[in-house]
């Protein structure tokens, strides 16, 4: 005879395996490191993306309600060397850049000029910031920590969501193609003089450049305020030493 506590034992073991057996099961989520390592493998590898040392575009940006497109040109090469130029109609026009020893800004608003010199360091900051494929190539030295939050949607594309805490401690949220691997998108809350706000940026239109993949689109919602740049060519070919020789800068005037 077969003990009641066995008995009833196998009873509940028997519910239990038809309970889980008649539900469909969660599917694993991939480790954020494996997201990360299949959107660099997808954009081109990492030693495609470390051999990379010059690179230049030019494109268009969208202001809203501005009719005119302002304009954007940039290089950068090995050494530190950069140059950033944006030009908006009617309204003005910046460049800063390095030949990789000094570093240099020239602002021209409103008929006037000013122009300094900038420290390396300030130099490298800025131009990390300008520089959209060096913020997206380089998210895994970039961050402390990445976390997978699960399967979500990005403008209507099936995507992986991860939540990233930067080097400044701020936290992201990005989003993967769960299809192509691509960065689809940025989402964090940027804190200014005038309180935080939401922050979506956007990269769409991917498209080989030499042995890399890029995007030739970047939108930004900061707020209820959209900015599009659109690159009209990118080219990883060296550009002309000559490009980074810093200006020659006019001393104050002194008063005596």
């Amino acid at each position: 005879m077969i003990p009641a506590s066995m008995t009833l034992a196998t009873t509940v073991l028997t519910m239990v395996l038809a309970a889980t057996l008649g539900q469909p099961t969660q599917p694993t989520l991939p480790e954020s490191s494996l997201l990360l390592q299949r959107f660099i493998r997808a954009v081109g590898g990492e030693a495609a993306i470390r051999n990379i040392t010059d690179m230049n575009a030019s494109g268009r940006i969208h202001l809203p309600g501005v009719p005119d497109p302002g304009h954007f040109h940039w290089a950068v090469a090995g050494g530190g060397r950069c140059i950033f130029t944006m030009n908006f109609p009617d309204l003005g026009k910046s460049t800063f850049g390095s030949n990789g020893q000094v570093g240099w800004e020239i602002i021209q608003l409103d008929g006037e000029t000013q122009q300094r010199e900038l420290d390396i360091e300030t130099v490298e900051a800025r131009r990390r910031r300008a520089n959209w494929f060096e913020l997206a190539l380089t998210l895994p030295a970039r961050a402390r920590t990445f976390t997978t939050i699960g399967r979500s949607s990005f403008d209507g594309v099936d995507a992986y969501e991860v939540r990233m805490i930067d080097a400044e401690e701020r936290p992201q949220h990005l989003f993967f193609s769960a299809d192509s691997h691509y960065l689809l998108g940025v989402r964090l809350i940027e804190r200014g003089p005038l309180g935080p706000a939401d922050v979506t940026i956007r990269f769409t239109n991917w498209q080989p450049i030499g042995p890399l993949v890029l995007f030739r689109k970047v939108a930004i919602n900061h707020a209820d305020v959209r900015l599009e740049l659109l690159f009209d060519s990118i080219s990883l070919e060296p550009s002309d030493a000559d490009r980074f020789d810093p200006p020659k800068l006019q001393s104050p005037p002194t008063n005596e």
